[in-house]
């Protein structure tokens, strides 16, 4: 009788003990001069309930998928201290938040990978065809490339990688030569357009330059001539003869007009 009585109490034990035990969070952090640095986080089970007697200090709030609230504690930390702090699990708990004494965020943390929403019908952001094909079908866009043979190309595949994407792939590489035609054909007429100017930039240069030259030298021996004709009429003046004189003598001579009034003008 006192065997089946102590029986019943190791039995009663366990079942309180079942019934306290929880699955929690662990985080593990570091509260070094006024900083909170983050080292990891991980799941754990344990054979009790923690109870969280802190009114005050850092925030914790667990958040779901949806953006929702799951569930806050506040937690306080002394400076220069490693905390490893146990956060109750939720299946849907998408990030934990951490928020200061002054409500502002200072860690964001996501657990999404402990999340257990596989079979729910709904291919969840941090579910893939990888992970959970219950919800998430072969060529599904989930961030994981299944290569399937299911007659949908996988939009987060690269082209070569799907068989299904043979079709998508060919479509592509004819764009792209295409294009690339067009960019070469474009390319030599942009060359050519470039070779024309740079030709009549040549030219136009070399007319300047030959106008230049010229003007420069038919200047230069219209001075000679006006310094020779200046020259030739003070002579003769000093030798007596008239102005009118110098002029027809000049004009025998094949000067024109304009320059012996110039040669004149000049004295």
């Amino acid at each position: 009788m006192k065997s089946k009585f102590i029986t019943y109490i190791i039995l009663l034990i366990l079942l309180v003990n079942t019934a306290n035990a929880g699955k929690y969070f662990v985080l593990d952090v570091n509260h070094i001069f006024g900083s909170v640095t983050f080292n990891s986080i991980n799941l754990k089970e344990l054979d009790r309930t923690i109870k969280y007697a802190d009114k005050s200090g850092f925030l914790i709030k667990t958040v779901s998928f949806e953006n929702s609230g799951i569930q806050t504690i506040y937690y306080g930390m002394s400076e220069n201290k490693n905390y490893i702090i146990y956060i109750p699990y939720n299946e849907n708990a998408a990030r934990i938040e951490v928020y200061n004494s002054k409500n502002s965020k200072i860690m964001d943390i996501d657990v999404g990978s402990f999340a257990s929403t596989c079979g729910n019908k709904i291919c969840e952001e941090h579910e893939s065809y990888e992970s959970c094909t219950k919800d998430c079908a072969s060529g599904s866009k989930d961030d994981f490339c299944d290569g399937v043979v299911d007659g949908i190309c996988d939009p987060d595949c690269p082209l070569k990688a799907d068989d299904d994407c043979e079709e998508r792939f060919n479509e592509t590489s004819e764009i792209s030569e295409t294009i690339s035609k067009t960019d070469k054909i474009k390319e030599l007429e942009f060359v050519e357009e470039n070779f024309n100017y740079l030709i009549w930039v040549s030219l136009i240069s070399i007319s300047i330059v030959f106008v230049s030259l010229f003007l420069f030298v038919k200047k230069r021996k219209e001075n000679q001539i006006i310094t020779s004709l200046k020259q030739y009429i003070n002579k003769n003046l000093n030798r007596g003869f008239t102005l009118q004189q110098i002029k027809d003598s000049l004009f025998r001579e094949g000067y024109t007009q304009k320059e012996i009034d110039k040669a004149i003008k000049s004295i």
